[in-house]
C-alpha cells in the first residue's frame, strides 16, 4: 500500500513537474495525462508542480490537445490531493476513479457518481466534509446505502465518506469490509457489524480517532493485518464467543492457532508475546507500548506493524528474515534496534522517520538497503555494514546526520537520491571501499561533500532522471575527488566526469586527503598565454605540465623552491593540467592557455 503520511522532504523528491513529460498537458486549468495515444484517451491528474486545485471544477468529457480530441476516461491517482473544491462535476465519459483521487481534499458534502463509473479504487473519496457518495441507481457495479459506497450486490463496503459521524450500522448481507473502507473517519464512534460479515480488510478502520465500540461477529473468518491502527479510543473491542478463527488477549487479536498477531492497537507498556507466534502485526499507532519481547520463532514483522508507535527499544528475534514496508515508520521514540544476522529482506521505508535512532548494524544477509529505509532518521550517524550489501536504494539514507561515511566493499549500485541531504546537508566526507558499477543521478543531492574518494580506475556509470538532470554529483558542491593513481586521463576523457578536472587528486600513495594543499599553491596567470607561474611550493616537489592526452609536456623538480615558471608561449591553445607531486601526495589543477 502506498503510504499516506509521506514527509514533505520525500514529496519534494517525488513531486516532479508533469510538464517535463510529453504525455502531460494542461487545458482549461486542469492537468491531463495521455493514457493511450492510439485510443485517444486521457486521465485527469494533479497540476504541474503539485499545486492543489481550488474552486469549481467542471471536468469535460473530451479535451483537445495539439489538434487531437481525447476522451476523458479516468480521474488519476491523487489527482485532487489537498484540493479545495466548492463544486466538482464528473462527466459520464469517466469509467475509472483511481486510488486517493480526492484524498484530503475539501469538497461539498455530496459527490455524484454517474452510471458509467465501473472501477473505484481505495481512498478515492477520502475527502473532508464529504458525507454522501451518491451513485446513480443505474450504475452496474456500485450503489449508495446511507451515504456509503457499496458494491452493487451490497456484499462489499467499498468506502465510507470521511465526514460521516456517530454510530454506523452495516446492512445485513454485507460480507466484506474493503481495505481502508473507514480510513480517516475520525467522527464515527461506533460501528455495528452484521452476522453476514466474513472479512475485514487491511487498515479497515485506520485513523478512526473517536471509534470506541466494535464487536466482531462469529461469522468473520478473515481479518487482514492491523485493521484498527491509530484507533486510540477503541476500548470496547470484542470478538463474539462463537468465533473459531480468532481470539483476544486484552486488546490484542490473534489467529486461532496463535501463530499470527493481527491487531494490537492498545497494550501494556511492556509486552511479552507468546512463543507460538510467527508473524507480528498491529502495533501501529499504539501509544502504550515501550518495550516488547518477540519470541525467537517469529520470522516476519508485518507491513506497518509498529508504525507511529511509542516503542523505545527492540531486539528483533534471531530467526527473523523479513521486515515488511514501513514496519517501524515514524517510531520517534525508538533509540535502539538489535538486528538479527538472519534478516535478508527489508521493505520500503521500514525505519523511515525514526528520529532518535543513532546507529544501526546491517545484517550480513541483507543485499539491498531498500527505498527510504532510513530516510529522515535525523540522528542516525553510525552504520556498521554487513558483508553482503550490493544496492543502496532511493532515499535509503536521505536526511541522516552522517558527517563522514565509508561505504562497504560489496557495494555495486547507489540509486538516485540515496543520500539526499536536507537543506542543512551534513555529509562532508564519503569514501567508497571498492569500485562500484553505478552511481545514479542526484545520489548525494544537497550534501556539502568536501571529499569524495572513489576506487574506480574507470569512472562509475551515472544516469539522468528523465527530466533533464544528469549525473550523480548534481546538486553537490564537491570539493575534492580522490581517484586511483594513473586514472586521471580516463576520468578526463569521460563526458560527465571531465567537468571535475579541478577537483581531482591522484591517490598514488593511498592518501585520502591533502591538508590545505590547494590553499598553499597559487597558479597565475590562468588563463595564460606566454608563461605560467606556480607559487607556494614547499619541500621537494616535482611539477608536470600535462596535455589532454596525458602526455607530460614539461617537468621540473625542485627542493625548497617557492616558485617556478613554465614557458608556454609556443604551446597550442587549450586545456592542460599541472600535476604536482610532493611527499604529501599528488595535486592536479586545470590551466587554460589562450
Amino acid at each position: 500500500m502506498k503510504h499516506y503520511k509521506t514527509s514533505l522532504a520525500l514529496l519534494a523528491v517525488l513531486c516532479l513537474p508533469f510538464a517535463a513529460s510529453a504525455q502531460y498537458f494542461m487545458s482549461g486549468g486542469i492537468g491531463y495525462h495521455v493514457l493511450s495515444a492510439e485510443n485517444h484517451t486521457v486521465e485527469v491528474t494533479g497540476k504541474q508542480n503539485c499545486t492543489p486545485y481550488s474552486g469549481n471544477i467542471n471536468i469535460p468529457a473530451t479535451v483537445t490537445y495539439n489538434g487531437t480530441i481525447y476522451d476523458v476516461v479516468a480521474l488519476g491517482e491523487e489527482a485532487f490531493y489537498w484540493a479545495t473544491l466548492s463544486r466538482v462535476t464528473i462527466p459520464s465519459s469517466v469509467t475509472h476513479i483511481k486510488r486517493g483521487c480526492f484524498l484530503f481534499a475539501t469538497v461539498p458534502t455530496t459527490i455524484n457518481v454517474s452510471a458509467s463509473v465501473t472501477n473505484i479504487e481505495a481512498l478515492a473519496f477520502a475527502a473532508n466534509h464529504l458525507t454522501n457518495i451518491n451513485v446513480d441507481e443505474s450504475n452496474p457495479n456500485y450503489r449508495t446505502i446511507d451515504g456509503m459506497l457499496f458494491s452493487k450486490d451490497t456484499a462489499t463496503l467499498v468506502e465510507c465518506p470521511m465526514a460521516k459521524s456517530g454510530s454506523v450500522t452495516l446492512p445485513q448481507g454485507t460480507r466484506h469490509i474493503a481495505s481502508l473502507a473507514f480510513a480517516y473517519c475520525e467522527n464515527i464512534t461506533s460501528v455495528t457489524l452484521p452476522e453476514s460479515l466474513v472479512s475485514i480488510g487491511y487498515w479497515a478502520f485506520v485513523y478512526n480517532q473517536h471509534l470506541n465500540n466494535v464487536v466482531i461477529p462469529s461469522s468473520v473468518t478473515h481479518i487482514a493485518a492491523s485493521p484498527f491502527t491509530n484507533c486510540p479510543a477503541l476500548t470496547n473491542l470484542s470478538i463474539d464467543d462463537g468465533n473459531t478463527h480468532y481470539y483476544m488477549d486484552g486488546m490484542m487479536i490473534y489467529s486461532a492457532g496463535g501463530d499470527t498477531l493481527v491487531s494490537a492497537h492498545k497494550s501494556a507498556d511492556s509486552v511479552f508475546l507468546p512463543s507460538t507466534l510467527r508473524v507480528v502485526n498491529g502495533f501501529g499507532g499504539n501509544s502504550d507500548v515501550r518495550y516488547i519481547h518477540i519470541p525467537d520463532g517469529v520470522n516476519t514483522i508485518g507491513r506497518e506493524a509498529f508504525n507511529g508507535s511509542s516503542l523505545v527499544s527492540i531486539d528483533l528475534p534471531s530467526h527473523l528474515d523479513f521486515i515488511d514496508e514501513y514496519a517501524f515508520y515514524y517510531c520517534q521514540s525508538l533509540t535502539r534496534v538489535g538486528m538479527p544476522t538472519t534478516l535478508d529482506t527489508m521493505g520500503e521505508g521500514c525505519f523511515h522517520s525514526c528520529d532518535h535512532l543513532t546507529s544501526i548494524e546491517i545484517p550480513n544477509g541483507l543485499r539491498t538497503i531498500p527505498e527510504a529505509a532510513f530516510f529522515m532518521c535525523n540522528s542516525l550517524s553510525n552504520i556498521t555494514w554487513g558483508d553482503a550489501v550490493e544496492v543502496i536504494d532511493t532515499c535509503a539514507f536521505g536526511d541522516c546526520s552522517f558527517t563522514e561515511l565509508t561505504l562497504p566493499p560489496t557495494l555495486r549500485v547507489v540509486r538516485q537520491t540515496a543520500f539526499i541531504g536536507d537543506y542543512m546537508g551534513r555529509l562532508n566526507r564519503l569514501t567508497f571501499s571498492a569500485p562500484v558499477d553505478t552511481i545514479e543521478v542526484d545520489a548525494f543531492f544537497r550534501q556539502p561533500l568536501e571529499m569524495l574518494h572513489l576506487r574506480n580506475t574507470v569512472p562509475p556509470v551515472t544516469t539522468d532522471d528523465g527530466y533533464g538532470t544528469y549525473g550523480c554529483l548534481d546538486g553537490t558542491d564537491v570539493d575534492s575527488i580522490f581517484i586511483p593513481c594513473g586514472s586521471l586521463n580516463v576520468y578526463l576523457a569521460d563526458s560527465y566526469w571531465n567537468q571535475f578536472a579541478d577537483q581531482y587528486y591522484d591517490d598514488c600513495d593511498g592518501i585520502d586527503e591533502i591538508e590545505d594543499s590547494r590553499m598553499k599553491i597559487d597558479i597565475y596567470p590562468n588563463p595564460a598565454s606566454t608563461s605560467l607561474t606556480i607559487e607556494g611550493l614547499e619541500g621537494a616537489v616535482r611539477v608536470e605540465l600535462v596535455d589532454m592526452n596525458g602526455r607530460v609536456t614539461q617537468a621540473s623538480s625542485h627542493s625548497n623552491n617557492h616558485a617556478i615558471t613554465f614557458d608556454v608561449s609556443n604551446y597550442a591553445r587549450g586545456t592542460y593540467f599541472l600535476r604536482l607531486h610532493s611527499p604529501d601526495g599528488v595535486v592536479t589543477r586545470k590551466v587554460v592557455l589562450q
